[in-house]
């Protein structure tokens, strides 16, 4: 493949690709590649380390955008959460709310009126099976029946 007509696009389509399989500096090496990299960066490894992080919040945010309550289970969403966290503490970026917006997650139909109901509790969203994501500080999964009956008496 020639590296050497690649946009900056193409070439983090690729990186997200390899990635997978290889580490950056395995990539790196590739005839022609370093040239892009450092077409677009600097020669400095922190800051192509930075793009390593950079591309695996990409992954991770798309993979949270994808996700569907209506046949995935809040547990995955969560998980995923999680691994965007700490992916984001490595870099010393804490601000989740930059990559995703929770009020924005989908919820399964079924449930949208008891979310909407009880939105001064953060329910940021509930799958197929009931289980909802909650939480201020900390993301947790709570059963819907279990916040029903805490809400019961309103």
């Amino acid at each position: 493949m020639n590296y050497s007509k690649m946009t900056k696009d193409d070439f983090d389509r690729i990186l997200y690709i390899r990635l997978k399989d290889e580490t950056l500096q395995s990539i790196i090496k590739i005839p022609g590649v370093y040239e892009i990299v450092s077409k677009y960066f600097s020669n400095d490894i922190l800051e192509i380390w930075e793009y390593e992080q950079y591309i695996k919040v990409k992954e991770i945010v798309e993979r949270i955008n994808l996700w569907n309550p209506d046949f995935q289970r809040t547990l995955v969403l969560l998980k995923l959460i999680n691994e965007l966290t700490e992916v984001l503490c490595g870099t010393l970026d804490l601000k989740l709310d930059k990559y995703i917006n929770l009020r924005a997650l989908p919820v399964r139909e079924f449930f949208r009126d008891v979310v909407d109901k009880y939105s001064t509790y953060p329910i940021w969203t509930c799958d197929f099976e009931g289980s909802c994501l909650v939480g201020a500080e900390k993301l947790e999964i709570e059963p819907i029946d279990l916040i029903l009956h805490r809400f019961e008496g309103e």
